[in-house]
């Protein structure tokens, strides 16, 4: 069981004036609570994958997360852009209905929380607390009803959109936008999750999504997964203005492990366009020949994906350069609007000392050497989220 609660580590540490005693960095990862804001999981389980038995094909299961000491684990149900529209509402629900599935053949080891009271109770207990988030807000259909739905059903984040713009918010990869951040459904999408007690999480979204989002927003936001612009070049990664912006609102940003947003200088993306082209006409036949059917473009596809993967595995980026990423939000904004948001399950390849997560206490290590506080490893580890997840869905 945690030592530490969510909401009185704080204060504690604060009333002790932070004096601490030296801890190895397992100690102190075991007694932090631990949140990761991001993983893609769920799509594994709707296609039968068990949680509860070690697994070296995927990233995340229950005995790794807790060999990884993680508490929270968010649990994104994702659809992509693409998808039918009247498909997107049923593919979360089959999501969503594996997760409540899978808990409730391990109820003794992880629980769903829906307020931060609920995950602190759950921790306490010493079992996992599993939030359940949505990957895309195409997953509503253009219809306040069904994010409605979905809150009742214990989601409490949606990301706005994905890799492509959405029929009301633009995605961070459209380089000719139809319209400038969000539609007026879009806005009304926002005010609707401020009302109702659901994070708004900027993962994906353009530049003016953000700052139209961060007009109008009652509530603090997060990106859950996302990496630093001023280090990796990607439009996935948050500007500096961005993440002051972030952390003027009280947000926080959940540094994401994938190599392709934590690359020095964006040296793995060119890498990757490189090798991608290689492949570019055979990848465009299997499209053109599959055009009807996604399953079996996918996996027409995967051999090609795996031999490029397998290629990009090669470069040399590690745990130091999550924490790089992490260093710049602290030494920009301070400690208190950074976490992490691994993308476990969703992304091909993650930095050596990082390759699933049983191995998140590497990160603190890491931090420990960097010279960093308990209390500031504490709150980039999981206190930062908690304070979010609190003023936003316990209220």
């Amino acid at each position: 069981m945690k030592k530490n609660l969510i909401f009185t580590a704080l204060l504690l540490m604060g009333l002790l004036g932070c004096s601490e005693t030296q801890l190895d960095y397992m100690t102190l990862h075991k007694n932090a609570l631990v949140v990761d804001l991001h993983s893609d999981t769920p799509m594994r389980m709707r296609r039968g994958f068990d949680f509860a038995v070690r697994d070296t094909s995927g990233h995340m299961d229950i005995p790794r997360l807790q060999e990884g000491g993680i508490d929270l684990q968010v649990l994104a149900c994702f659809v992509s852009t693409d998808m039918p529209a009247e498909e997107c509402r049923p593919r979360v629900d089959e999501m969503i209905d594996s997760i409540e599935a899978q808990v409730g053949r391990n109820q003794d080891k992880i629980e769903i929380c829906r307020t931060a009271a609920e995950a602190e109770n759950i921790i306490c207990e010493g079992k996992i607390a599993a939030f359940i988030g949505i990957e895309n807000g195409v997953a509503i259909h253009n219809d306040i009803d069904n994010l409605l739905h979905f809150y009742d059903r214990g989601v409490r984040y949606l990301t706005l959109t994905h890799t492509a713009s959405s029929d009301w918010c633009i995605s961070s990869a459209d380089t000719n936008p139809a319209f400038h951040g969000l539609t007026a459904f879009g806005k009304e999408v926002v005010g609707k999750m401020n009302e109702i007690g659901m994070i708004i999480d900027l993962s994906h979204a353009h530049t003016s999504a953000v700052e139209e989002v961060l007009k109008i927003t009652t509530d603090p936001v997060i990106a859950s997964h996302s990496c630093v612009h001023a280090i990796c070049p990607h439009d996935r990664n948050l500007t500096d203005d961005q993440i002051m912006a972030i952390a003027k609102n009280g947000g926080v940003i959940g540094i994401n492990f994938y190599n392709g947003y934590l690359s020095p200088g964006g040296e793995y993306g060119r890498i990757a366009d490189s090798l991608w082209g290689l492949h570019r006409t055979e990848i465009d036949s299997i499209r053109e020949l599959y055009q009807e059917d996604r399953e079996k473009r996918r996996e027409a596809i995967g051999p090609i994906y795996k031999a490029v993967n397998k290629e990009l595995a090669n470069i040399d980026i590690d745990v130091g350069t999550v924490v790089d990423h992490i260093d710049h939000i602290v030494k920009l904004v301070g400690p208190d609007y950074v976490g992490l948001g691994s993308d476990f399950d969703g992304i091909p390849t993650l930095p050596n000392g990082l390759k699933d997560c049983s191995l998140v206490p590497n990160i603190t290590k890491e931090l420990m050497a960097r010279g960093y506080s308990q209390l500031d490893i504490e709150k980039i580890l999981g206190l930062n989220f908690m304070r979010v997840f609190e003023k936003v869905c316990d209220n």
